[in-house]
């Protein structure tokens, strides 16, 4: 129970009654959350910056109004899909981060770079995803690459880097 709510494995993103729209962030230290995160909110909202460690420690959310009053609630987390992060910790963190909002999540924005190979770990966080609010999450995941500019690099496409061996997970999300 998170906040008055209780989370089971039904549970899903939600529609906006209030009209905010709450975006989840969720992928591998390193990765680049946090940057795309503030890319969304078109300010430095989050610390984002090159490393060997994870600078987003625990859930963090942000706001900001597009233009046409739209309101949007990004929320930063930690590197959840990580070796060292256990599925328990993982579902704790996803739960805490739908309790940081009172109308649920909207999306969940799975970032991967280019520059990091598919893990296990990334594959197992994906089926957490699913177990905690079922298999029709993919209909809500949104699936973003960073690093797009070694592709350019190497004149890559984004076509050209999955179609060498898509991991079977991400097969299910296009």
């Amino acid at each position: 129970m998170m906040g008055g709510r209780v989370i089971d494995a039904d549970s899903k993103p939600t529609s906006p009654s209030n009209g905010e729209r709450n975006l989840v962030l969720v992928g591998r230290t390193g990765n680049g959350k946090s940057a795309t995160a503030n890319s969304i909110l078109g300010k430095r909202a989050f610390k984002s910056k090159a490393g060997s460690s994870g600078v987003t420690k625990t859930c963090e959310m942000q706001r900001t109004m597009l233009k046409d009053g739209q309101v949007v609630n990004v929320i930063d987390t930690p590197g959840l899909f990580d070796s060292s992060a256990d599925s328990e910790f993982v579902s704790k963190e996803i739960v805490k981060c739908i309790g940081m909002t009172k109308d649920g999540i909207h999306a969940v924005l799975v970032v991967f770079s280019v520059r990091n190979r598919f893990s296990e770990e990334e594959g197992a966080a994906i089926h957490i995803l699913e177990s905690l609010f079922g298999k029709k999450i993919s209909d809500y995941m949104i699936v973003v690459f960073t690093g797009g500019d070694e592709l350019e690099d190497n004149d890559e496409t984004l076509e050209d880097y999955l179609g060498r061996e898509c991991p079977k997970p991400l097969k299910v999300c296009f």
